[in-house]
């Protein structure tokens, strides 16, 4: 299997878990907010619904966005207020039909990630890897949305979980290199513990670049969390007031560190 697969499977084990809970909520669960501003549940699931209709596509559609790399706000709130008038049921529907037909076009993956996508949301230039990677995580994510907005937790160990993870771990020397910026030789370690554990320990270099280093002595500051917490950071649904994290060593750099986590612009 390979790591498009890898993909594949946790994009579909999380949208499953969404289409499990999503018949068993009610009129209260649907109109709860999320912690994504402006966003209630039912926004949430209209939301996947949008993304995984429109990547239903055989050719490619189009939006203003062509060409750019990264999806806009725009095309997502389109999305979600043309199906604020549907019924949950309506778009529990849309979303069941949307993940089947993806899945049977998805058994067979390209060998090279490299290559280009033909569909990508709004027609923007991902590779395979990049758009398979960006649903699986988005799916976590907004399952993750669902599960704290209605008290329902679950899904912490997940394939979608781990691929969160890792892909919020790859961007946390570009937060302390471009975001934080603090001096040569510093380091922070995050010691995150949990049901996807990650020891990462990042250093500036003389030439104010960041990158992963092997841990030898003690860090400039460790930051200690849980795996759930480390991917709300990183994901930009919480912020350090909001969550239990512990700082060792340098806490005027911890702090700044968490507050600048936030992956998503």
């Amino acid at each position: 299997m390979n790591l498009l697969d890898t993909y594949v499977r946790g994009w579909r084990e999380s949208a499953d878990a969404v289409l499990s809970l999503a018949p068993s909520l009610d009129e209260t669960d649907w109109s709860t907010p999320t912690d994504c501003p402006g966003w209630t549940v039912k926004d949430v699931l209209a939301h996947l619904a949008h993304l995984e209709t429109e990547l239903c596509s055989i050719a490619q559609n189009t939006h203003d966005v062509t060409g750019a790399h990264e999806l806009v706000s725009s095309y997502t709130e389109a999305g979600v207020a043309e199906r604020r008038h549907r019924t949950p049921t309506e778009l529990i529907d849309e979303l069941t039909a949307a993940v089947e037909l993806r899945s049977s076009r998805l058994v067979d993956v390209p060998d090279d990630p490299a290559t280009p996508a033909p569909v990508t949301p709004g027609g923007i230039s991902w590779t395979w890897d990049k758009l398979l990677r960006n649903r699986s995580l988005d799916m976590w994510v907004h399952e993750q949305d669902i599960r704290r907005a209605i008290g329902r937790p679950g899904g912490l160990d997940s394939t979608g979980a781990q691929i969160a993870t890792m892909t919020f771990s790859l961007a946390m020397p570009f937060i302390l290199g471009k975001k934080v910026r603090p001096p040569a030789s510093s380091i922070v370690h995050w010691d995150v513990t949990g049901a996807v554990p990650l020891d990462l320990a990042v250093q500036i270099g003389d030439d104010g670049r960041a990158s992963p280093v092997n841990l030898v002595g003690q860090p400039t500051t460790t930051l200690s969390m849980d795996s759930e917490t480390f991917t709300a950071l990183a994901a930009g649904r919480r912020t350090s007031d909001m969550v239990d994290v512990t700082i060792t060593g340098d806490h005027a750099l911890g702090l700044a560190t968490l507050a600048a986590m936030s992956v998503t612009p």
